[in-house]
């Protein structure tokens, strides 16, 4: 993709998000969002980047173009009238120190709120890409990068330096790096356990608390380490490690993992909860790719895909099988839709 596309791209869905933000879209407005999101899948992702921007800071509304929906013009024209605002944007969100606390002179913290997700530049030229819900506590020594993942899950970009290796600890874990690229989650499920994804170059997994193997992982592999408990190491496949890394684009990405798996996975960007009573229902297996904070979109597409029903109560979403027995053939379905926009979450009557 030429740089200029992505851009482009980047533009119009901070124009689509701007729009959104200061009213309702009428019914017009909402098909031509729709039709471009269709268009092409990059644009689904920028459009949901633009969501978590506007979402980390009130400040986004003062900054956007008012420029009407409906007067848009070529994406070509548009990247330079934009430019200005993105520019201004991209200045605040370095600049405020947005989810940073200075602790001392040597220590900082990195964080998010719910439904946001976040890239730090270090001061070394590593970067931090903290999802949701993420806490991330950052010392520089003068012989090594000490790092704390206290809460969430945060993607790490590391610049080589061979004389300060690059350490995260994460509860009873600790991952050791000099020059590479991998993530580190906090299983929510789990209080001790701790998941390690490698995208390039190779890390040393260790349970801190010893009596347990270290681990040497390399790229397109994956380690759960749990306190006492050994470093489980398996490889994936590279399509395998992109899913696994759809947050930093504020989606969330399913391949077979059990309905009841991913509606969990929804509580940490929404408040809105998807329950999930009947555990043959909870039980199905799904596939597709939907965006983080849009739970309704992703009730519905499933709901579509498995002959389900929705009922919506403020912020509780149920799926329940129809009033009749749903067919052998139908109940073998997989849900392969991925989460729609808001016109298209009409609830089931």
């Amino acid at each position: 993709m030429h740089a200029d596309d992505k851009h482009d791209i980047d533009d119009l869905a901070a124009q689509w998000v701007a729009r959104e933000d200061r009213a309702a879209l009428a019914a017009s407005e909402r098909a031509a969002r729709d039709a471009w999101l269709a268009a092409d899948p990059r644009h689904f992702g920028a459009y949901a980047r633009a969501h978590a921007v506007f979402a980390r800071t009130a400040r986004a509304r003062a900054l956007a173009p008012a420029v009407p929906v409906a007067a848009m013009p070529a994406p070509r024209r548009v990247a330079r009238r934009v430019l200005g605002w993105s520019v201004g944007l991209a200045a605040v969100l370095s600049l405020a120190g947005l989810g940073l606390q200075r602790l001392d002179a040597d220590m900082h913290e990195y964080s998010t709120g719910r439904g946001e997700v976040l890239r730090v530049a270090l001061d070394d030229g590593s970067a931090l890409t903290l999802d949701s819900d993420t806490l991330v506590r950052v010392q520089y020594r003068r012989d090594r990068r000490d790092l704390s993942l206290l809460r969430g899950e945060a993607l790490f970009d590391v610049a080589k330096d061979r004389q300060r290796p690059f350490i995260v600890r994460a509860a009873d874990t600790s991952v050791t790096a000099i020059g590479t690229s991998f993530a580190v989650s906090l299983l929510q499920r789990r209080h001790s356990a701790v998941e390690v994804l490698v995208r390039e170059g190779t890390v040393d997994v260790a349970d801190t608390g010893g009596g347990v193997a270290p681990a040497r992982l390399v790229a397109n592999h994956r380690a759960l380490s749990d306190r006492g408990r050994g470093i489980r190491v398996e490889p994936l496949q590279q399509a395998d490690v992109g899913q696994a890394l759809a947050w930093r684009d504020g989606m969330l990405a399913f391949n077979g993992d059990t309905l009841s798996v991913a509606a969990a996975q929804f509580l940490r960007y929404s408040d809105t909860r998807i329950v999930i009573e009947d555990p043959r229902i909870g039980g199905r297996r799904i596939m597709g790719l939907y965006s983080a904070t849009d739970p309704a979109g992703f009730a519905h597409s499933v709901a579509l895909s498995l002959g389900l029903v929705i009922e919506r109560q403020g912020n509780i979403i149920r799926l329940l099988a129809p009033p009749q027995a749903v067919s052998p053939a139908h109940a073998q379905g997989h849900a392969t839709t991925a989460g729609a926009p808001d016109s298209l979450q009409q609830e089931n009557r």
